[in-house]
């Protein structure tokens, strides 16, 4: 069971309960909570179904995914066809999105530092220089992300009002 189906099951709901007059909401709380659990059941068969309803893969299409990339031999062979298409899309986003591909290589970089991921550093340095980054711009991606990083301790740590944060941003 996809996503989008899901999704559609909640909307279904949603709009059967809009239909449902006004007056459901003076309900009793028992009426409101058997409306609770059968909406949670429902998620519940709709997750099961999904986990059973995996790809269906033979061992030819398997090696030729992990010929394809090696990235794919980090899923499940449940999920592998899946994630090989979520992955090819994914990396769309460098080379196809509305983010020039070098300056999306720069936040990702950010991004790598900042989360410490030992493979994504590399990978991000090389194809930002590969599409022209400079050294400046690369260190300044990355001092962006550590500034990020700990403006983001401070406010946290000193547990700083939110909505008063936002109210200076007005």
């Amino acid at each position: 069971m996809s996503i989008g189906f899901i999704l559609q099951l909640i909307i279904i709901i949603f709009e059967v309960n809009k239909q449902i007059s006004s007056e459901w909401i003076l309900l009793t709380n028992l009426k409101f909570i058997k409306m609770k659990k059968l909406f949670i059941v429902l998620l519940f068969v709709s997750g099961f179904h999904s986990i059973s309803a995996q790809d269906t893969i033979t061992e030819v299409e398997k090696k030729e995914l992990i010929a394809k990339s090696p990235f794919n031999t980090l899923y499940p062979t449940s999920i592998l066809k899946s994630s090989d298409k979520y992955f090819t899309a994914q990396m769309g986003l460098f080379s196809k999105g509305v983010i020039n591909e070098k300056n999306a290589h720069l936040i990702a970089l950010g991004t790598s530092a900042a989360t410490k991921c030992d493979y994504c550093i590399p990978y991000h340095i090389s194809e930002a220089k590969r599409l022209g980054a400079t050294e400046e711009e690369i260190k300044t991606a990355i001092l962006i992300a550590a500034d990020v990083m700990k403006m983001s301790t401070l406010f946290y740590g000193n547990e700083f009002d939110l909505e008063a944060f936002k109210a200076m941003l007005k």
